[in-house]
């Protein structure tokens, strides 16, 4: 009979506990006999009933024997999500029960979890020691979900955590996959450890634990957040809001798992039932994340028309209610958190460089998601299909974030090379009836569209690892302290990093490549890969950069004194010190390597400098409003700043004339180019003020700059 058959019955009351079964092992009495074991429901096996003698299954009534749950195939957890009814989902399996039973297993009678909601002790049947009996030997494990335990939160055990994980694997587990305790309990990944992997296991906490702890990071409470969040966004909207940022959002930040959403090929919008069920912080950062999309949609464009969006309670609500779960996390407290870092600035904001918070906040989500065990590879692990592929995604989301972040924002990564072994993103981490986006589209073309929209995030991920190589080896403490003096040593791992890039650009498909993208449909529904290749010639652009570093001598260091020193000794002193110590080359930028040969290293990097800058201008110059108007990650504001400075690095170290000529000419088209195109675009409102501020006060008195750039400023004055 096929499996789905059996289990069909086995639901149907109609489930026979085969001999010998691993997962359903027989009585003692009957095991020593090695005779087959019949259970009488709830109480002893038909064979220990004949002969009259004490039955081991006698003792289990506090955890009766039910049968397995219909689990459906990977496909089908991905497929069919809105369950029939009498049917249970996922997210609707409450595990309350199972651990209030066993977690007194160790005789003590009272405890939180005598007192979780809807519960009294009176209800609890409190067992001996000897009630919860394990297996003598290793049995199959159930796959089951980690992440949707009502009222229990789970971390990972470290390899070096006080919980040894080395010791833990001689652990006895049940089928499950737990060893219960009092309130804490261990449960093992399953499927690991294998070759050159760890032993993996988790502690699982009832939440009522941490309620104290919780008290001291809560804003307010509030008397129930999905009823204020159902006023502000009203579930007819939040069905829209939702369809639209699976379709703009979801293939740059995959968070979300659209199985489910209840989403397929066929259903682009879910039902009401199942965004009940969404967790609220979740619900409200979708929402809010999706609004700038609303003129999309044809309803929503109507009544953002007439009421502003209630955009800043929404995300307040995040927030808040991310700071109240810290304790007791899930994978929704990470996904509402990685979508709050990417939250629009203000108008008022976006010119302004991130406050330290945002770079705290995503060391915090690291934390969380190290917490949660993201950096362990968890495809040989026992969950479903569904949550594995959720974790893997969020994992790279979560790296992403870091490399990207501490590279613009010059900051030592969260995330160490050697602490992860998660593999690269493919197809079968996107596995899903693909979406109708546009349905005028033939089903060859639309799956064509969905396949491209899901590899764009596989490809960033992977352009996220050399973002790393980029910051580890180029821009990191001791490398930057190595290489800034050192051309030939800046050039030679330069040249291995642009090689990587090469090679990263000539596996992209066709239809993500620039060249083959002239345009975008103003409903945008071709493949979006603005942030791809912005991505991608930023890298270029900090690996030049940093061969920009050791080709001009620093200028010596100012001395130092005492605010009590009299200034006008220190005026006199500064003075003299200039005029007859320093000559004007030493202040002004100097080549520190041999520029003599038109064709040696040094001119060839220059030229290949410029011709990278002027690769940038022309991306954005040809961006159409489609294009801007689209989603962008929130660190891009930081990364057209970056261009602004590097454009203008190559103006101050122009080494001839004609260089600064060249740079110039750059620089002013750059400058252009941010004034039109930030029209409706706050992203690129940082990097004009990156330039705006040194043109304010005039290069010649921001910058030390040599003759020929002077020159060049005064020829290149009217073309402002």
């Amino acid at each position: 009979m096929p499996p789905t058959e059996n289990k069909s019955k086995n639901r149907q009351g109609q489930y026979k506990r085969p001999y010998r079964s691993k997962r359903h092992p027989p009585c003692d009495q009957c095991r020593q006999k090695k005779l087959r074991c019949d259970p009488q429901g709830q109480g002893s096996c038909h064979r220990c009933d004949s002969a009259g003698s004490n039955c081991s299954f006698d003792n289990l009534i506090c955890r009766p024997v039910a049968p397995p749950e219909v689990r459906p195939t990977p496909s089908e957890q991905e497929d069919n999500i809105q369950p029939d009814k009498g049917e249970v989902s996922l997210s609707q399996v409450d595990y309350t029960h199972q651990f209030q039973a066993d977690s007194s297993l160790q005789g003590i009678e009272t405890g939180f979890d005598a007192h979780l909601p809807g519960t009294s002790i009176e209800e609890l049947i409190i067992p001996s020691p000897s009630a919860y009996t394990l297996p003598e030997r290793a049995i199959p494990q159930t796959i089951q979900t980690l992440d949707q335990l009502k009222q229990f939160s789970y971390q990972v055990i470290g390899a070096s955590g006080d919980s040894d994980p080395w010791l833990l694997r001689h652990c006895k587990f049940d089928d499950h996959g737990f060893s219960l305790f009092h309130q804490v309990h261990f449960r093992n990944a399953g499927g690991v450890p294998l070759d050159e992997k760890i032993p993996v296991h988790f502690l699982v906490t009832a939440d009522p634990v941490y309620e104290s702890a919780q008290e001291e990071t809560r804003v307010h409470q509030k008397e129930d957040r999905r009823i204020e969040l159902n006023a502000l966004v009203p579930l007819e909207w939040g069905q829209r809001l939702i369809s639209l940022f699976v379709r703009f959002i979801f293939p740059n930040l995959p968070l979300i798992s659209r199985s489910q959403l209840g989403l397929s090929a066929t259903r682009t919008v879910p039902e009401q039932q199942i965004i009940q069920n969404i967790p609220v912080h979740l619900l409200a950062a979708i929402y809010a994340l999706a609004t700038p999309f609303a003129k999309f949609d044809d309803y929503l464009c109507v009544l953002n028309a007439y009421s502003t969006p209630p955009t800043d309670e929404l995300w307040r609500m995040v927030f808040e209610i991310i700071l109240d779960q810290i304790h007791t996390p899930h994978l929704a407290t990470l996904q509402a958190g990685l979508l709050y870092l990417h939250k629009p600035k203000q108008a008022n904001q976006s010119a302004i460089t991130d406050s330290p918070f945002v770079w705290s906040f995503v060391g915090q989500l690291v934390g969380l998601a190290s917490s949660l065990g993201l950096q362990f590879e968890c495809q040989p692990m026992g969950l479903p299909a569904w949550e594995r592929r959720l974790r893997r995604r969020l994992w790279w989301a979560i790296y992403a974030e870091d490399k990207w972040r501490c590279l613009l924002m010059g900051r030592p990564p969260y995330i160490r090379q050697d602490e992860w072994d998660v593999t690269d993103l493919d197809d079968e981490d996107f596995r899903i009836d693909q979406m109708q986006i546009d349905f005028l589209l033939t089903p060859s073309d639309q799956s064509q569209r969905d396949e491209v929209n899901t590899q764009q995030f596989q490809y960033f991920a992977q352009l996220s690892r050399i973002a790393d190589e980029v910051q580890l080896r180029l821009f990191a403490l001791r490398a930057s302290q190595r290489l800034s003096s050192d051309f030939d040593a800046s050039l030679e791992v330069s040249r291995e990093l642009l090689q990587r890039l090469k090679e990263w650009h000539s596996l992209l498909p066709p239809q993500l490549r620039s060249q083959n993208r002239l345009f975008t449909t103003i409903d945008r529904s071709g493949p979006q890969s603005n942030c791809l290749h912005f991505s991608y010639i930023l890298l270029e652009i900090l690996i030049f950069r940093s061969l920009l570093r050791p080709m001009v001598k620093s200028a010596a260091p100012p001395r130092l004194f005492d605010e009590a020193e009299d200034p006008t000794s220190f005026t006199n002193m500064v003075d003299d010190y200039i005029t007859q110590i320093i000559e004007a080359s030493e202040v002004e930028p100097v080549p520190a390597i041999d520029l003599s040969d038109e064709h040696g290293p040094g001119n060839a990097v220059l030229k290949a400098a410029e011709n990278c800058a002027a690769t940038m201008l022309r991306s954005v110059v040809r961006m159409s409003c489609s294009d801007l108007a689209g989603f962008w990650y929130a660190w891009c504001r930081i990364g057209f700043a970056t261009v602004s400075s590097f454009i203008m690095l190559l103006v101050v170290q122009a080494p001839s004339k004609e260089h600064a000529l060249r740079a110039l000419r750059l620089l002013y088209m750059w400058r252009r180019a941010l004034r039109g195109q930030s029209q409706g675009c706050d992203l690129m409102n940082l990097a004009l003020v990156r330039l705006d501020g040194p043109h304010w006060t005039g290069l010649t008195r921001t910058f030390f700059l040599p003759k020929h750039v002077k020159e060049a400023l005064e020829v290149n004055i009217d073309q402002e």
